[in-house]
């Protein structure tokens, strides 16, 4: 058996493959109930009756770079040649939690996907992109996918209107730096924007609330810039990426940002480009649907390990 974990900022998930192409005991934990990656496993093992499978895929939300892994927005860290030693001494593999997710685009069924446009995903270079506690982006060529960091731009000021200006400079003065896209196109972001529109310095509101409230005109103000501002990076990081095989978004909180009523206007932003438009026209944009792409990707990645 082969563990595939994919441990995000709000949510780790767990769940077992014994072929890559089926997952069982599936769970899912809070992770900032932990104060270690050991406590998780040794949680799931337990619960689920799971003798040591000895070889793991796992996804994080952080950068991949020497043998210690810290996460970006939540204190956690591990190492990775102790946790081969002390649990997967068979076969372990660590990637970056949108390179775990991206690896499922490799052979994703079409009846997971939601098309923003008439234009279906096709063969070239393809991007995921999925915000969250942060903003995670993922490159795919060919049977290559490719991690980075591109949540931690900044942002452009080509793209700024009245209200997003106002916001950018408030940002400024309390934290002292630009912000990055992922400071908005995240769930800090969201609240940030209600309370913008609301003035409602006692936000009560879980973000989850806040995108439910289209009837409530604050929460619609705070939608649509969202949307704006989302439409407006995927268009950088299209061209960026030259993603003319498709463009995917994945996550909770796209599939409630995001709706159909939103779909014409999030195109016309994205092709808004007085030079590159009829590339951008091209690029076909899709919501993954399915929750537990992490799992569909690590079984990808878990077939390395079969033999």
């Amino acid at each position: 058996m082969i563990l595939i974990a994919d441990l995000g900022a709000t949510n780790a998930r767990f769940c077992m493959t014994d072929d890559g192409t089926s997952y069982f005991h599936q769970a899912k934990y809070p992770i900032n109930n932990f104060d270690s990656l050991e406590d998780l496993l040794s949680l799931y093992f337990s619960e689920h009756k799971v003798t040591n499978p000895q070889k793991a895929v796992i996804g994080v939300a952080a950068p991949i770079t020497e043998d210690s892994i810290s996460f970006i927005n939540i204190d956690l860290e591990f190492s990775k040649q102790k946790l081969k030693k002390n649990f997967f001494p068979k076969g372990l593999i660590v990637v970056n939690d949108l390179e775990l997710q991206a690896h499922a685009l490799l052979d994703l069924d079409q009846r997971h996907l939601s098309y923003i446009g008439e234009l279906r995903a096709k063969s070239g270079p393809k991007i995921l992109i999925s915000p969250g506690t942060g903003l995670g982006l993922a490159g795919i060529i060919g049977d290559k996918v490719i991690s980075t960091e591109a949540g931690h731009i900044n942002i452009s000021t080509a793209i700024t209107n009245d209200n997003l200006a106002v916001i950018i400079n408030e940002f400024m003065i309390k934290e002292g730096r630009a912000p990055t896209y992922e400071d908005f196109l995240s769930g800090k972001g969201i609240s940030r924007f209600y309370t913008f529109f609301s003035n409602d310095k006692k936000l009560k509101l879980t973000n989850e609330e806040i995108l439910a409230k289209r009837n409530d005109s604050s929460a619609l103000q705070a939608i649509n810039l969202l949307n704006y501002l989302l439409a407006s990076y995927l268009r950088y990081v299209t061209l960026v990426w030259g993603a003319t095989g498709g463009v995917f978004l994945s996550g909770s909180i796209i599939n409630s940002l995001v709706l159909t009523e939103d779909y014409q206007d999030f195109r016309d932003v994205f092709e808004s480009s007085d030079t590159m438009r009829i590339v951008l026209e091209s690029a076909p944009i899709a919501i993954v649907r399915d929750e537990e792409i992490g799992f569909l990707g690590g079984m990808e990645i878990a077939k390395k390990l079969l033999n």
